[in-house]
């Protein structure tokens, strides 16, 4: 329920970064950040690293709401707020919202996460964090139903209906990325991935062809030793490996709904590339609807 003076703290905690901004009458008044996301608290108490960031706006604001989402939720956060299961709105978050005790901010709460298990399969998927995000975009989706990408660390495509997540699959498109570039065989020069350069196109290329994902990350290694890639082009020849893979994979998933791509970061930016390269329709959503998401949830709750 809104606090007295209609002032919100509202926390995006994630695994590598903290942002918090600060809402009064519908306003954002603040913004603050840092480089403390939960893996690189270093033991220190979070608490108190949330006070250091932002504790001076709940002196000013005694009466303001604190409502956090991400990795702070996670098992590894400060607390643990247990999974929504899909299909779930921005009503079912908001009822599944946890408190903890601050000693700085008095009351504080976190959104859960949104887990579904796939009827079919029998398997599991679950997202923390995205929920937030998809719920800052619902109202302009059409109710008739649509898919969200959220390309990133662990790439989400999300199927929405009727005002609320319906299922979902995740991709580790941006973590094998990070991890396979980073001293292996095919971490090439180390010059950053371009989804301009006509390696991304031909990594898109290659994931159209026999073997499997393994083998095609295989054949950036042959593409360099060939003189097809150059050594400063790999990363980008993998990049387009690695789209390609999930968006072949993705597509079949959405069942021909309309497809949202969220936000403009560099993930998101490669992503519309290879949308383009396979001739795929999709609407750019750019920016961030996470503060959005957060303000929908904190007016439900």
């Amino acid at each position: 329920m809104p606090t007295p003076d209609h002032t919100l703290i509202a926390v995006d905690w994630g695994s590598t970064n903290l942002r918090a901004r600060l809402v009064c009458d519908g306003q954002l008044v603040a913004t603050a950040s840092s480089a403390d996301g939960i893996r690189h608290r270093n033991g220190r108490d979070y608490d108190d690293i949330l006070a250091d960031l932002c504790g001076a706006w709940k002196e000013a604001h005694p009466e303001a709401r604190v409502l956090m989402s991400g990795m702070i939720g996670s098992r590894e956060g400060w607390q643990e707020a247990p999974y929504a299961p899909a299909p779930a709105g921005v009503a079912d978050l908001a009822a599944r919202l946890i408190r903890v005790t601050s000693r700085h901010f008095g009351r504080i709460e976190i959104v859960p996460g949104v887990r579904w298990d796939d009827p079919d399969t029998g398997l599991t998927d679950v997202m923390r964090g995205e929920e937030t995000q998809i719920a800052g975009l619902l109202p302009d989706l059409p109710s008739a139903g649509a898919v969200v990408c959220l390309p990133g660390t662990h790439s989400k495509w999300v199927l929405c209906h009727a005002g609320r997540i319906e299922r979902f699959r995740t991709w580790f498109t941006g973590e094998a990325f990070d991890l396979l570039t980073r001293g292996s065989l095919i971490a090439g020069s180390g010059a950053p991935a371009d989804p301009a350069c006509g390696a991304f196109a031909r990594g898109i290329d290659l994931s159209a062809t026999g073997g499997g994902l393994l083998h095609h990350l295989f054949l950036g290694r042959t593409e360099m030793l060939t003189g097809r890639v150059a050594p400063d082009d790999l990363r980008s020849l993998i990049s387009g490996v690695l789209i390609g893979h999930e968006i072949r994979e993705a597509v079949p998933f959405t069942g021909g709904l309309p497809i949202y791509l969220a936000g403009d970061s560099p993930a998101a930016v490669a992503t519309a590339s290879a949308l383009q390269i396979f001739a795929i329709p999709h609407h750019a959503v750019p920016g961030e609807s996470q503060l959005a998401g957060l303000l929908a949830i904190a007016g439900a709750g």
